[in-house]
């Protein structure tokens, strides 16, 4: 058996979710159409933003700093100035700036339903696991570590 079987399968999906938003936006060759898909997709993840999907505006946000996507500056210089403010905004909220301070706000903010980012927790446990000794100095179990 796998161990943490639904912890792949999330990041599986989210990867997954990424690829597609920046393939559908590649698969296309002419400018005003990428232009086009890019609004589309903005829109959705600012729906996602709205529905507390954080974890969906941030497949979308991925897409969009995707470098293939990223580089396509005849596209990016075509998109309106709202779309640009509001893919501006969403990158903001989900930036890891701070240990996703933005993010973390918006989550304390909102009111359930809502879909974190599971990435955030993962870099959480990450850091206490790596971070923290098991053991006090004084050769103790360290119960501010397993509070944590």
């Amino acid at each position: 058996t796998t161990k943490a079987f639904h912890i792949l399968l999330m990041t599986r999906h989210f990867n997954d979710i990424s690829r597609l938003v920046a393939s559908e936006i590649m698969r296309v060759p002419e400018i005003p159409k990428r232009v086009a898909i890019i609004e589309k997709w903005a829109a959705v993840a600012d729906i996602c933003r709205c529905f507390h999907n954080f974890n969906g505006v941030l497949q979308i946000c991925a897409a969009f700093t995707n470098s293939s996507v990223f580089r396509l500056k005849r596209t990016w210089e075509k998109v309106c100035k709202t779309t640009k403010q509001t893919i501006d905004k969403l990158q903001a909220l989900v930036s890891t700036d701070g240990r996703f301070r933005n993010m973390r706000e918006a989550l304390h903010r909102c009111d359930p339903p809502c879909i974190p980012y599971l990435g955030m927790y993962l870099t959480d446990l990450s850091f206490i696991e790596e971070g923290t000794p098991n053991f006090t100095d004084e050769g103790l179990l360290n119960f501010s570590k397993m509070r944590m």
